[in-house]
């Protein structure tokens, strides 16, 4: 079996392995591999002239505190049902966390459809969705509702981004990236959509149809009442099911998980309280660069790692570690080494988009 990234010259082959596999509906797939597939990594296992697996990587720019990194998404991780149980995943999995990791990528995530694949592998949980469902309600809605158009765009990222810059982590919106959500939108039927009251946007969501329930997503208001209450009144007698950056009451669903692939550079989005030093041992069996003794030294301006001889205060796994500085469910890691309280957890995430 090798290994071998695509070199985009089998997208045929590409898209009838994730058809197989995953069944999408025929306009999604096609907005995928006409938007998606031709600047995205997709890792192939081959085994003669098929391929037998395959690990999609979705390119994004991501927000770290007051920097700015490449990360991807992790997607369409498949292997054949001839190829399951034998390590396949395995070795595509640690392939493409080593490269990330030689790139200085702080981090990779993903939406996992069993979290049991890949808690073995040091991913972590750092977001739930907020989620809820409505059905929508005949009445008028007070305000202008509107497709989005290329016009608005200078518009809707002014508004997006001041919804969403008191997160410490999040999905950088650009011109590119509305382009992106409208055309994802479309091949759901559905659309990026803005509202207005009084000539000023109120609130911009993005939603898709499957069958009689409508999805919205990217979603954000000023205010949460009125958000929901337009939303209801666009789509009456539907089923709407809401994940939302302005909805804050309903089902906390954990969606994202993240894996550190370079402690370097994630290190350098960590401040601390006050000027600290510690020398701790972090483990990470797949990621080699990772794996080993380190001095830290945190500031207010952020951590700086080098291996060091000292002997360590402490020592944890790299899914661990991510616990404590992600601040999702690391009580425990910060009982057992409190010298990481000092470090201001990274725990505002903001990570809306889904395949």
């Amino acid at each position: 079996m090798e290994l071998v990234y695509d070199d985009k010259s089998h997208r045929d082959l590409i898209f009838q392995m994730y058809q197989d596999v995953f069944k999408d509906p025929e306009k999604f797939a096609e907005y995928y591999f006409d938007v998606i597939y031709p600047k995205n990594q997709v890792l192939m296992a081959w085994d003669g002239s098929r391929p037998k697996g395959m690990i999609h990587l979705n390119p994004y720019r991501m927000k770290i505190s007051d920097k700015e990194f490449d990360a991807h998404y992790i997607v369409a991780v498949a292997t054949r049902k001839e190829m399951r149980r034998k390590g396949v995943m395995r070795k595509m999995l640690c392939r493409v966390l080593n490269d990330m990791a030689e790139r200085d990528e702080p981090f990779t995530y993903l939406i996992p459809a069993d979290k049991a694949y890949y808690e073995p592998f040091d991913f972590v949980f750092v977001m739930d969705w907020t989620e809820t469902e409505i059905t929508g309600e005949e009445g008028a809605v007070t305000g202008s509702l509107e497709p989005f158009r290329e016009d608005d765009t200078q518009e809707v990222l002014r508004f997006l981004n001041r919804q969403i810059r008191s997160y410490d982590i999040y999905t950088v919106i650009n011109p590119d990236y509305l382009k992106q959500a409208a055309k994802e939108a479309k091949s759901q039927d559905g659309d990026l959509m803005v509202f207005r009251e009084h000539g000023e946007i109120a609130g911009v969501f993005a939603y898709g149809k499957e069958k009689d329930t409508i999805y919205v997503r990217l979603g954000f208001g000023t205010e949460e009442k009125r958000f929901l209450e337009m939303i209801s009144r666009t789509f009456p007698g539907s089923k709407i099911e809401i994940s939302a950056g302005c909805v804050k009451r309903g089902s906390k669903v954990p969606k994202i998980m993240f894996r550190i692939t370079s402690l370097e550079a994630l290190c350098r989005c960590l401040r601390s309280r006050k000027k600290i030093e510690f020398v701790l041992t972090v483990t990470d069996p797949v990621i080699g660069k990772n794996n080993g003794t380190f001095l830290f030294s945190a500031s207010k301006d952020g951590t700086e790692i080098c291996p060091s001889s000292k002997k360590a205060e402490g020592e944890l796994s790299i899914g661990d570690f991510s616990k404590a500085v992600f601040g999702y469910s690391g009580e425990d890691v910060l009982e057992r080494h409190p010298f990481l309280r000092e470090l201001i957890p990274l725990d505002a995430v903001y990570i809306t988009e889904e395949v």
